[in-house]
């Protein structure tokens, strides 16, 4: 399966990157408005909920469109964008890789060089939570090999300014992850202060 490269991906998605930080923040927001969120018992709820919704919005978003669709792709869904990439959305951790139980398939589905979908690349939309768990902490569009992230897009600088805010996640000889080498640091608001195959996943 060939990589899909930043460049491309900002190409053809650059115009969809708002669309895809409100589907997911609507979604978070689904939960937190939820019965659920009062009684959580396991992250796996919340993210498995948030991953529902998301489809759910995505289903009405998209529909109609000839650019991006949702999609099921033998053991997955998310978003199918024409025929160039299949994108899906999941919980990240803070190096910004999703968590799976290992199956053959969820290994495969992150093995860049496994050939699933007749040459498509694959991506991951992933949202973080912050430390409090209450809020979302970033949304990345990225290109994920083994337990590598290539390179991941910020959304939600990218919605704001709606400029491009390409990371590419170089192999450095240290100790550091390339989320923490490479994601920007939050700006301070005052000198003062400082501040399995289961799509879902944990």
């Amino acid at each position: 399966m060939p990589f899909a490269s930043e460049t491309q991906v900002n190409a053809i998605l650059k115009p969809h990157f708002g669309t895809l930080v409100d589907l997911v923040q609507t979604a978070h927001t689904d939960f937190r408005s939820s019965v659920l969120a009062a009684s959580l018992q396991a992250p796996r709820v919340r993210a498995n909920f948030i991953w529902n919704q998301f489809l759910f919005h995505a289903k009405a978003r998209f529909e109609g469109s000839s650019d991006i669709s949702v999609d099921s792709r033998r053991h997955w869904q998310g978003l199918m964008v024409g025929s160039a990439f299949f994108i899906r959305m999941k919980k990240g951790t803070a190096k910004l890789l999703s968590r799976n139980y290992p199956t053959q398939a969820a290994l495969a589905f992150n093995d860049a060089n496994v050939d699933l979908f007749e040459g498509t690349p694959r991506l991951e939309l992933i949202y973080t939570l912050d430390e409090l768990e209450t809020g979302i902490d970033r949304i990345v569009l990225a290109q994920r090999h083994l337990n590598r992230i290539v390179w991941a897009i910020d959304l939600l600088d990218s919605a704001e300014d709606h400029g491009q805010t390409v990371f590419p996640l170089p192999i450095v000889p240290n100790g550091d992850s390339p989320a923490t080498r490479v994601l920007k640091p939050k700006k301070a608001k005052t000198a003062s202060k400082k501040q399995g195959t289961d799509d879902a996943g944990a």
